[in-house]
């Protein structure tokens, strides 16, 4: 069969790395002998030599070898990502995630991810981010998604780190704030309300009014749609993330509060045991979360 190789790939794009076939050899963790013939057979496939001497030096690639390199590359990926893919099988995916993203940042990715793997179930657990990750820990679930503040904590670096996702006041068209530019001042002696009385909205919402005398009254409302009820029918300031509350501010039911100073970022994170590969299941739904993300910040900018 006259067809380019996984093979082939891996030992042109070592020896690309490496400076040379010996060296090729160890870090593909092979005989050099399996390299040198590996590279015959590619220059008898091409018709032309993928390698040439060079006094002092080892081996180079040929223009003709170097031309190829893109494509191994995605060669070898789409390869990886097909492996991927066969042993996962049918294994359901336990995704374990907040109550905001559960209701309004998963539908979309999970109804186009249905549509890409119809035979994986999304198994979806809703608890507080501490728990989630300490279950992904324990492998009680693939992974986690949680919000975080947009500062890594002590020890986590920002590789499991989705996207920013920014917070949002909002309170109801009639409400005395709504159509001013108010100052973090004028918040003071106001009520907040936030879907839970923990977590990274309650810490960086408490940072960004320590200078307020008296302090904001901060209150749970229990869920997301407890905060919209809330905020319609009284003169709270709801604290949400984006993504679950563009609907409303779009259809004008609930108005975002204009306020000078920046508000604080939290950050969607990821949580698993091993990233996830690409062109999995896992892999595939975790890059459509980021797209619908990408979206709403789109429409928002």
């Amino acid at each position: 069969m006259n067809d380019l190789e996984v093979r082939h790939c891996r030992a042109l794009l070592a020896v690309h790395a490496n400076g040379g076939v010996g060296a090729a050899a160890r870090a593909l963790g092979v005989a050099q002998s399996t390299v040198s013939e590996t590279l015959l057979s590619l220059e008898r496939l091409l018709g032309v030599p993928v390698t040439i001497r060079r006094t002092g030096r080892e081996v180079m690639l040929t223009p003709a070898a170097e031309a190829l390199l893109p494509h191994a590359q995605s060669l070898i990926a789409a390869s990886e990502a097909a492996v991927a893919a066969a042993r996962s099988g049918d294994a359901p995916i336990r995704l374990g995630t907040v109550e905001s993203i559960s209701s309004f940042l998963l539908p979309g990715p999970l109804s186009d991810f249905r549509l890409l793997w119809p035979r994986v179930d999304v198994r979806i657990t809703i608890g507080l981010c501490e728990n989630l990750r300490r279950s992904v820990a324990a492998s009680e679930l693939d992974a986690a998604l949680t919000i975080e503040g947009s500062e890594p904590r002590p020890g986590q670096d920002r590789a499991g780190e989705l996207a920013p996702a920014p917070i949002r006041l909002v309170v109801a068209p009639r409400h005395p704030l709504a159509d001013r530019v108010v100052s973090r001042g004028d918040l003071a002696r106001r009520s907040f309300l936030l879907s839970d009385p923990q977590g990274a909205f309650n810490d960086l919402l408490k940072a960004w009014l320590a200078f307020a005398d008296p302090r904001p009254k901060l209150d749970s409302a229990g869920s997301v749609d407890g905060v919209k009820r809330g905020v319609m029918s009284g003169e709270a300031i709801g604290v949400l993330p984006g993504y679950a509350v563009s609907q409303e501010l779009q259809a004008g039911s609930l108005v975002e509060l204009r306020v000078r100073e920046p508000l604080p970022t939290v950050a969607l994170r990821l949580t698993t045991q091993t990233s996830p590969a690409a062109g999995s299941p896992l892999g595939s739904l975790i890059g459509g979360i980021r797209e619908a993300l990408q979206r709403e910040r789109d429409a928002n900018i």
